[in-house]
């Protein structure tokens, strides 16, 4: 099957698309569609992930990979590849993440 998230970051203007498929070994691969060439960067090797990738900080390469390119600290993207695979894998429900559509990081005023 297919998982899809759309993450948008409005700080910097720029909207990415995260596909992440089970692939023929039953991990996951992710696909961004991107124009930002640090996204770009951060997506490179994102294939065959395992479960281990999705779940363990300490040993993840999603996680590793977020921490060695230029992206900003801040980007949303590497939780939107978490969110897309944690739905491909079963470990959110597809009813639930239609249901609730997004999670939200609000940028308040006082």
């Amino acid at each position: 099957m297919t998982s899809k998230v759309r993450v948008h970051m409005n700080i910097c203007e720029k909207t990415h698309l995260i596909t992440v498929t089970t692939n023929e070994n039953g991990n996951y691969d992710v696909h961004i569609a991107t124009d930002c060439d640090n996204i770009k960067e951060f997506a490179e090797g994102l294939m065959d992930l395992s479960m281990e990738d999705l779940t363990d900080k300490v040993n993840s390469r999603i996680v590793n990979r977020y921490r060695t390119v230029r992206m900003s600290a801040n980007c949303a993207v590497p939780s939107g590849v978490l969110s897309a695979a944690w739905v491909e894998a079963g470990m959110i429900a597809r009813s639930r993440a239609r249901d609730k559509k997004c999670n939200v990081i609000e940028f308040l005023t006082e």
